[in-house]
This record gives C-alpha cells, sequence and structure tokens, in this order.
C-alpha cells in the first residue's frame, strides 16, 4: 500500500514561456502534488515531525517557482520534483503542473506536465 500527503491546485504567479514577451510578465500556474511515503507512523504518533508539514512543502514550493525565469513548464516541473525529493523523505513525488493562460484564447482551459520521480 502506498500511502501519499497531497496539496491540490496551490497556485503561483511567475515568468514562464518559450518567447521572451510570454516571460516579460507573471503568468499564474497551478499545481497539484502527491509524495508518496508512509504514513502509519504519525497516524500513530500524532507527531507532525513524523511526517511531511504540508507548509513546509508550500514554501519549498514558493521558492522554487520564484527561483528564476522558466522557458519551459518541463523544467520547472523537473525543478519541483527534485527539490522536493533533496528536501523531504518521500519515496517518490507526482506532480500536474498547469498554464491556465497557455492556450486560453483557443479554448483550451490549461496546459501541463504531469511528471514523476523517484528516489
Amino acid at each position: 500500500m502506498t500511502d501519499r500527503i497531497h496539496l491540490f491546485d496551490a497556485r503561483f504567479s511567475c515568468r514562464i514561456g518559450v518567447p521572451p514577451e510570454e516571460r516579460a510578465h507573471p503568468q499564474e500556474i497551478v499545481l497539484d502534488l502527491a509524495i508518496a511515503k508512509s504514513l502509519r507512523a504519525p497516524a500513530i504518533s500524532e507527531n507532525v515531525a513524523d511526517t511531511i508539514d504540508y507548509a513546509a512543502v508550500l514554501s519549498l514550493l514558493e521558492k522554487v517557482v520564484a527561483s528564476r525565469e522558466w522557458v519551459l513548464v518541463e523544467t520547472l516541473g523537473e525543478a519541483i520534483c527534485a527539490a522536493v525529493l533533496a528536501e523531504f523523505s518521500a519515496d517518490s513525488v507526482r506532480i500536474l503542473l498547469r498554464k491556465p493562460a497557455a492556450l486560453r484564447e483557443k479554448g483550451v482551459g490549461a496546459a501541463g506536465v504531469e511528471m514523476e520521480r523517484r528516489r
């Protein structure tokens, strides 16, 4: 059995896009994140030190997103996955990273990438 910690619809503003003019202004990205880790110990102890603190994850995500301009959503996704695995005792991390404005003028709700990385 695999346990997971989730963050849904985490919203960030960053400069991201292939052409420089797209990166000229910040735009919204939306992230769903799942961290695989056994939750048996914190379920028994009720001690946050035995789990991964949601607020600490969110803080890390904010730092990664704000750390630079991004050309590709794929590059940002890879950086997010690497940072989560480096910072927390997770077996794996899975993300769905969406750019709502990417194809809005063509009637698409969002474009994005889904990635999973394991330790």
